[in-house]
């Protein structure tokens, strides 16, 4: 008559292991999945940023404000907003969103007037 019991109350533990267990499991893939989401986003986001120094390459007084690039899952937003006309130096802003992830890259370059050269001068994260 005891046994029942006992038995009913040590598959009751097991299966509520088993449910911690599957939420453990559960939220250890959701964690691996943000952080890839944010890779790709990041990654998207650097796309951009190359993108756009190549458009400036192919034409200085390039600028405007495109978002038709798609890098695997994310999406590219970017930014190109010319400084001060004495400075020679042009901002890129790219944001790449990959689902729920979203990451914003900043980048200055300076073109030399001469020349035509492009270099980057910083690349930062927003």
């Amino acid at each position: 008559m005891t046994v029942l019991p006992l038995v009913i109350m040590i598959g009751l533990v097991i299966v509520e292991l088993g449910v911690a267990m599957a939420f453990l499991v559960y939220l250890s893939n959701m964690s691996s999945y943000g952080t890839r989401l944010a890779q790709e986003a990041l990654f998207g986001a650097r796309s951009g940023v190359n993108d756009a120094i190549l458009r400036i390459i192919r034409n200085k007084d390039f600028m405007g404000t495109y978002s038709s690039i798609t890098v695997g899952r994310a999406t590219v937003t970017v930014s190109v907003v010319k400084d001060q006309p004495d400075t020679n130096q042009t901002t890129i802003t790219s944001t790449g969103i990959a689902l729920i992830r979203q990451k914003k890259l900043q980048a200055v370059v300076s073109i030399d007037p001469n020349t035509a050269t492009v270099s980057l001068v910083s690349l930062t994260e927003i």
